[in-house]
Order: C-alpha cells, then structure tokens, then sequence
C-alpha cells in the first residue's frame, strides 16, 4: 500500500492485518483468504508532482520489478509510466479504470 488507508476501507482492513475479507459475486458472499505479503510504503504522497515520482523511483532499493500507474488521468499515466521504462528500464503497466489486475 501506498502510505494511508482511509478508516473503515477495504484497504485499511488489509493494511491492519485482516487475512480473510467478505466478497460479494453474483449476489452470492463469501470469505477470501489474502495469501500475500502486505507491506506500506511510507513517506509517498498522492500529491507529488512527476520530478518527485521519478526521483522516489530512482531512489527505490531494491529496484521494483514493476509500477504500475493510475490514479491520475489515462494519458499522464501513460506518459510516465513510458518514461518510467525508458529511463530505469523497468517495467511497467497503466490498469484502465475499473480494469482488473491480478497480482501474483
């Protein structure tokens, strides 16, 4: 996760330690287990600006393997997910709005 989860979100359960959560498909709910490791990465704000986005990735150790883009408009995310590529030959993916990504 990206720093904070708002209070009483799907997010904040995870963030907090919750390993089952409630999902609801075809009317139907059931209980997921979260089989992953979840890790916050502090000090990243959603209001910086590109310079500070590349710098924070320049600055990552380990490198990621990995950024994926969004929150923002479609275009801006393509464009800096392309110069994120370009410049520290990592990969990259811009997830359009409301597409799903399987995280393994």
């Amino acid at each position: 996760f990206v720093g904070y989860q708002a209070e009483g979100t799907l997010g904040q359960r995870i963030q907090k330690g919750r390993r089952e959560i409630p999902i609801t498909r075809r009317g139907t709910s059931e209980m997921i287990r979260i089989n992953l490791e979840v890790c916050t990465v502090d000090g990243f704000s959603g209001h910086s600006d590109r310079n500070q986005l590349m710098n924070y990735i320049r600055n990552m150790r380990p490198k990621p393997e990995l950024v994926m883009t969004e929150h923002g408009d479609e275009r801006n995310c393509l464009n800096l997910a392309s110069s994120i590529y370009n410049k520290y030959h990592i990969k990259t993916q811009v997830p359009r709005n409301l597409e799903t990504v399987r995280v393994v």
